[in-house]
């Protein structure tokens, strides 16, 4: 097995921050957003578990008529039978509507939840994504949002079964103290090892949600690479991964069953002695006229329906030992703060700047630099390109203009403010931004259009889809804008050229003054990269746009061409300027060029277009 596929199992799980009752404590104030079901809830469950010693008692009253005279004996039994009738059907009838109520509570919990989860990924800023795997993510914002429903339903659960407790124990006090409290002393004894063993579960539990997240992992890769895996025959080694990473999934789960199984053996035999010591004292009693042998039977019915409830009272307490590790991951994301925020009495940002600086721009992710002192002056409506080897922060530099991250060091200035003073959403709607690997929404082709204007109109939709060379396209599709994309039986997949001029129709409908393009064109073929190429240029009119450009023929008509080599500005300039000038800029196309020269006259024809552009 590979090292790696070991490591993503066995990685450090977050440390305990949530005990028992902190979990506990966490149910209750979930029931709490909700009082009138909480109230409904908690009045029917305990009703419920009250029924239960009424039950009992109800049993011995029947049993004792049996000894009077027999007229009375059988118009006592009639009554006791019909009592004990309709104890027992209120009592399913308590049940059954505390199932419903559950349900409701739990379930609206867990939306509610899940919401407050959504809201506040969407909130946070690019870096959480960039830290955290995706698995994570669909795990806390699936699967760990069980562990809120989970805990929410055990609360009343524990009203149900301390009621049942309760009302057992009254009907046995009722019929011998004595023996009551030598049958329910085992009570506090046998919960003694679940306690033990909770933390246990509470460890596995977190060694599974590891497993079973990197398990999503897995999955999301296969989706999404499944051509790459193919190619290069990667089945076997991703399928071992998978079977040594459930084997370990599967050891966690048996640990978490064995240490359930063990408390639950130590409390019937706790429970178990408890009992025999009941019968045997008890019998002892009724053999000397002490005790009635009804209320012998009858305690001894209530001492063993008593831990059914013991029973739940067990698996209660392993449930939210076992949601612990949810629970904790759930309130780190709640409590996690964007770290690109609005500082406080931020500007306003009502249209785009005159002049954007980058005064000694420095920046560093995770301790590693990526780019270092960049500094420089633009102006509005101007096509800044940038250009530079893989790796050398062309990226990076427009997460920072888009304010995604903050610079290290330095600042970027609109008009003379700092980025940082300036409102975030307002920056967001002045902007634009079409990326190397366009990403489409499991929608409909109109509302794909729509992202940034979700108002606009179907005719405004179609001019921009036609300013974007793909109206013609979208109308040979089945079901024309009104077409789902995505993925699925009912979705239509589209070419990658589709697809960014999709994106790009949406850049031209949201009408931002400000345009930032990665890599646009740079997977296309050729024919796919002209027509993209012309959208491309009619989006750029009259926008201030920074493009990243991976050929550099298609900047020879910017304003000015920036140039980034291992993190640090070392051109900035026209084509003509960096070509004296820049030795970076120059060995860059001089590359470019001898890779064309190199090209069979077939492939540079089908690349004429596309440079002349």
């Amino acid at each position: 097995m590979t090292r790696a596929a070991s490591s993503a199992v066995t990685e450090p799980a977050l440390p305990p921050s949530t005990g028992f009752f902190t979990a506990l404590g966490i149910g209750i104030r979930a029931m709490r957003r909700r009082p009138l079901l909480a109230t409904v809830f908690l009045t029917v469950t305990v009703f419920q578990g009250m029924l239960q010693g009424l039950l009992i008692w109800a049993l011995k009253r029947v049993l004792e008529s049996f000894g009077a005279a027999h007229g009375a004996s059988g118009r006592a039994l009639l009554v006791g039978s019909a009592l004990i009738l309709g104890i027992w059907l209120f009592r399913s009838a308590s049940a059954a509507l505390a199932e419903i109520v559950s349900v409701h509570l739990s379930h609206g919990v867990e939306i509610e939840s899940m919401l407050a989860v959504l809201a506040k990924l969407l909130s946070l800023s690019v870096r959480f994504f960039d830290k955290n795997s995706r698995g994570d993510v669909v795990m806390a914002s699936y699967y760990d949002l069980k562990g809120i429903r989970s805990v929410t339903m055990e609360v009343g659960h524990i009203a149900l079964y301390a009621s049942q407790i309760a009302g057992l124990a009254v009907a046995a006090a009722f019929m011998s103290p004595k023996l009551a409290a030598i049958g329910l002393i085992a009570i506090p004894i046998g919960a003694i090892p679940a306690y033990w063993l909770g933390s246990e579960i509470t460890e596995d539990a977190r060694s599974e949600r590891t497993a079973v997240t990197t398990l999503y992992d897995s999955f999301m890769q296969i989706a999404a690479g499944m051509r790459i895996i193919k190619v290069n025959r990667n089945q076997g080694r991703l399928l071992d991964r998978a079977k040594h990473i459930g084997h370990q999934l599967q050891e966690y789960l048996v640990r978490q069953a064995k240490n359930r199984g063990l408390s639950r053996f130590l409390l019937e035999t706790v429970g178990g002695l408890g009992l025999i010591l009941v019968l045997t004292i008890g019998g002892r009693d009724v053999a000397n006229g002490v005790l009635p042998w009804q209320s012998l039977l009858g305690l001894l019915v209530a001492v063993m329906a008593v831990y059914s409830p013991m029973v739940g009272l067990l698996q209660l307490h392993s449930t939210i030992r076992a949601a612990i590790p949810s629970l904790d991951r759930v309130n780190l994301i709640l409590a996690e703060e964007p770290e690109v925020g609005d500082r406080p009495n931020a500007r306003p940002l009502t249209e785009a700047p005159n002049t954007i600086e980058l005064r000694d721009v420095s920046f560093a992710y995770d301790g590693q630099r990526t780019l270092e002192g960049v500094s420089g002056t633009f102006y509005r409506g101007e096509t800044i390109g940038i250009v530079g080897p893989s790796g050398a922060g062309k990226s990076t530099l427009i997460s920072l203009l888009l304010r995604f991250y903050d610079p290290t060091s330095g600042a970027i200035l609109f008009d003379g403010v700092d980025l940082r003073d300036i409102r975030h959403a307002d920056l967001m709607a002045l902007s634009a931004i079409v990326l190397q690997e366009p990403f489409i929404f499991a929608d409909t082709v109109a509302n794909n259009i729509r992202l940034g204007r979700p108002d606009a109109s179907l005719d405004e939709v179609i001019a921009a889809a036609q300013a974007a060379n793909v109206h013609d396209e979208i109308m040979q599709m089945q079901l024309g804008y009104d077409t789902l994309l995505g993925v699925g039986r009912l979705s239509r997949g589209v070419s990658g050229g589709q697809r960014q001029r999709i994106c790009i129709a949406s850049a031209l409908l949201k009408n931002a003054p400000m345009l930032f393009l990665d890599e646009a064109t740079s997977s296309l073929d050729s024919m796919s990269e002209k027509l993209v190429q012309a959208a491309i240029e009619r989006l750029m009119r009259g926008r201030t746009t920074f493009v990243i450009a991976h050929r550099l023929s298609t900047l020879r008509d910017a304003d000015r061409i920036l140039v980034i080599d291992d993190g640090a500005l070392v051109g900035l300039g026209a084509h003509e300027e960096l070509m004296s000038q820049c030795v970076t800029y120059r060995r860059l196309w001089e590359h470019q060029t001898s890779a064309l020269a190199e090209m069979t006259r077939p492939q540079r024809a089908s690349l004429a277009g596309v440079i002349d552009a």
